[in-house]
């Protein structure tokens, strides 16, 4: 892919190390910042601080806000975002956080496509976390702590709330992230389904509306749900911030998709909360069923399916399960 870099906050000519790095690793990073997820603005924020507050700590570029690159360091140069590894990595790479799928889509493709692009530029293997220190590679900061020291152990827990697994990670650096990627589809990502141009109210715990939540969940925005619960008498999705999406203002209305491991499937139970011997041919991972109703069978939610079957959400999508 054409990368577009924004460069209006490169650090000055006075700013920033003067060194030239040893062209042995380009590291990845993401912020670990929650207040990313649900910020409109997070990258330029985020790119905002990073150059005011050089003198602690800067990366060479920032990916976020959908795909948007922007340059804070010089390529070639020490960055400092790894510590002792700071010398040995001509590009360090951080990435912006967000719940929405279509912008995580695009800031991956990107992230990707910058540390393929530069470890290309200075002759880096396109491998990811092989071998010790002085292997050269491109690097996540949990490999740095491994080897250099630290505490960071980014960005693998957030790539993995998206799908996206340490091997998956390592395939579409080595080749580019493909259609089949994890990052296409995410088993607990759910869309607002409302009306063009407007949005739904998020419930809180308590049940009642969350005001200015509509301006948020807005039709056609996609969320990483954390878990499914019964709130005011409906199903609703765990989308953080203490936030609750209703069901039926999402594109699993009416509905529920099995979300197990790929190639088998979930076990029914009856309203007694005993599963249902040879109901798991039936149910498959991926597979869609009618559902309106959700009830509590032995204080866990489950989906009705049939007059005698229902699926336990935490095998649905949006349950916050990853199966693999």
């Amino acid at each position: 892919m054409a990368l577009s870099i924004n460069k209006g906050y490169v650090l000055g000519a006075n700013q920033g190390d003067a060194r030239v790095a040893l062209p042995w690793y380009v590291i990845m990073h993401e912020s670990g910042n929650p207040k990313d997820v649900y910020d409109p603005n997070a990258i330029l924020n985020e790119v905002k601080w990073m150059r005011s507050n050089w003198s602690n700590a800067y990366s060479t570029y920032f990916v976020g806000g959908g795909g948007q690159i922007y340059q804070i360091g010089e390529p070639g140069y020490v960055s400092w975002a790894a510590l002792s590894a700071n010398p040995y990595a001509p590009v360090q790479i951080e990435l912006a956080r967000t719940a929405d799928r279509e912008t995580f889509r695009a800031d991956y493709q990107a992230y990707i496509a910058l540390a393929r692009q530069s470890a290309q530029t200075y002759g880096i293997p396109l491998t990811l976390d092989e071998g010790s220190a002085g292997n050269r590679g491109i690097k996540t900061h949990a490999w740095v702590t491994a080897n250099y020291g630290g505490d960071h152990v980014d960005p693998y827990a957030y790539l993995a709330s998206w799908g996206i697994s340490k091997a998956q990670l390592a395939t579409d650096l080595a080749g580019g992230v493909s259609n089949s990627s994890p990052a296409a589809d995410n088993p607990n990502v759910v869309t607002v389904k409302y009306v063009p141009g407007y949005g739904v109210a998020a419930l809180g715990d308590n049940g009642k509306q969350v005001p200015g939540s509509n301006l948020v969940l807005k039709h056609g925005t996609a969320w990483r749900s954390n878990g499914i619960s019964i709130i005011g008498n409906q199903a609703c999705y765990n989308i953080g911030r203490g936030w609750w999406l209703p069901q039926q203002y999402t594109d699993q209305a009416g509905l529920i998709t099995i979300n197990y491991v790929p190639g088998y499937g979930v076990a029914a139970v009856n309203s007694s909360g005993k599963q249902i011997a040879g109901s798991n041919t039936k149910f498959k991972s991926g597979s869609r069923w009618l559902s309106a109703t959700v009830v509590k069978i032995r204080g866990q939610v489950c989906y009705k399916v049939s007059t005698s079957e229902y699926i336990p959400a935490q095998h649905t999508r949006g349950s916050g399960q990853v199966f693999k």
